[in-house]
């Protein structure tokens, strides 16, 4: 995660460092300020969010090669984090089920929410309330259903999707307190998901996090 128009220049250089793709996201961090600057509506950074697909051979060294080289460990700098992911073809192999139920012993989490546009900043502020420092939202569009069955027109509802990376003793009480506040317990009220953290760089609470 980078300040706007910066990922282009970490997507090159990722790149010469052995990535081999990259699929860039516009969205809107949340920063710390005063009433003051959340009256006038300056409490939000532009953002670009970055994702690049790697093997795990070559991850942490990539990592570490863009934290160095963007100095992430220094604030306001960027993000840099890394998450597991297990892909499979139609019948996955004995080594995917393996890595599928693989234990990471995570110190922090990304913690995922889905909701309809306009309720992130609901979402933001439950997740601070439990102790979280901020996040960055991005805006997308979610696959809808005919709302008449004699007028079939498919609604593409707008979605906010709010990211937010916390450590391991604050995730259950950030994640449990955007689910009451926001009812997502309730049908067509948004989505929440975690996933584990497996090396973090820039994020100030911890500078720099290895599994």
């Amino acid at each position: 995660m980078v300040n706007r128009g910066k990922a282009n220049e970490v997507l090159s250089k990722a790149h010469e460092f052995g990535a081999t793709g990259g699929t860039i996201f516009l969205g809107e961090g949340t920063v710390q300020s005063n009433r003051l600057l959340n009256i006038l509506g300056l409490n939000e950074a532009q953002k670009e969010i970055l994702m690049i697909e790697c093997t795990e051979q070559i991850c942490s060294d990539i990592h570490d090669k863009l934290s160095e080289h963007f100095m992430f460990s220094k604030k306001n700098k960027g993000i840099a984090f890394s998450i597991p992911f297990v892909r499979w073809k139609l019948k996955s192999n004995e080594e995917e089920n393996r890595e599928l139920h693989r234990d990471f012993n995570s110190s922090h989490f990304c913690i995922m929410t889905i909701v309809d546009k306009g309720r992130s900043k609901d979402c933001i502020k439950a997740a601070k309330s439990a102790g979280a420092k901020g996040g960055t939202i991005m805006h997308g569009h979610g696959a809808g259903v005919p709302t008449d069955y004699y007028f079939p027109l498919i609604i593409e509802p707008q979605k906010d999707i709010v990211v937010i990376l916390t450590s391991k003793d604050s995730v259950t009480a950030i994640k449990d307190r955007i689910i009451e506040e926001l009812e997502l317990y309730k049908k067509g009220n948004g989505v929440i998901f975690v996933l584990p953290v497996i090396k973090m760089s820039g994020l100030v609470e911890s500078k720099e996090v290895k599994i």
